[in-house]
């Protein structure tokens, strides 16, 4: 693959630029590495950490989204604690990139109505659950009713999962920049006050 990851060594700023393009290239390309991130929350003053599917960047709003289902525990754990951080990395141009910032969850409004109603049915199956997340099972089959175990639901039934479906906007104040060189690595910091202000580091 020939990704590769776009910046001026001379001027700081591009770095950002070109994280909030890939961020937004990976909502929208399965391939893409970083659709799949690692978003951590604390709880009982522990990290707990978990992939995620990123849905949906909002740039000029500096915002993160993805799905969940409003049993798991990081809904609990976001609500007691907003502050989240989110971290993925990309193999073919080695870079790695942390954001900081806090959480909000959305069920049953409007938002969440807006990404239910984009999304398939496919997706909607996953939240046609019997059991909430993290409950014991008796044995290695998927959380889905039988009817659905080799079938993707009809629209009547795809609308079940609605009530168990979540939406995370992680709004984002700091972001930390790293890319790994065999020469030495280079790293970059970003911080939004009313606007981002960013600087170089040692990695």
């Amino acid at each position: 693959m020939n990704r590769q990851f776009e910046f001026n060594p001379t001027n700081v700023s591009t770095i950002l630029d070109e994280t909030w393009q890939q961020l937004k290239a990976a909502a929208e390309t399965e391939t893409h590495p970083w659709r799949l991130g690692n978003l951590a929350t604390v709880a009982a003053d522990r990290p707990r950490v978990r992939t995620v599917v990123l849905r949906v960047v909002e740039t000029e709003a500096r915002e993160l989204i993805c799905y969940t289902d409003q049993r798991a525990a990081k809904v609990s754990e976001i609500n007691a604690a907003p502050n989240v951080e989110w971290v993925t990395y990309d193999p073919i141009t080695r870079v790695q990139i942390r954001l900081r910032g806090t959480a909000t969850v959305h069920t049953n409004d409007e938002l969440a109505a807006q990404h239910w109603n984009n999304s398939s049915s496919e997706h909607r199956r996953g939240y046609i659950t019997v059991s909430p997340p993290g409950t014991k099972a008796e044995s290695a089959l998927p959380n889905l009713p039988d009817y659905l175990f080799d079938r993707l639901p009809n629209d009547e039934e795809a609308q079940l999962g609605y009530e168990n479906f979540a939406v995370i906007v992680c709004r984002i104040e700091h972001l930390d920049w790293l890319q790994l060189r065999r020469n030495g690595h280079l790293a970059a910091q970003f911080h939004w006050t009313d606007k981002w202000e960013g600087h170089w580091k040692y990695a």
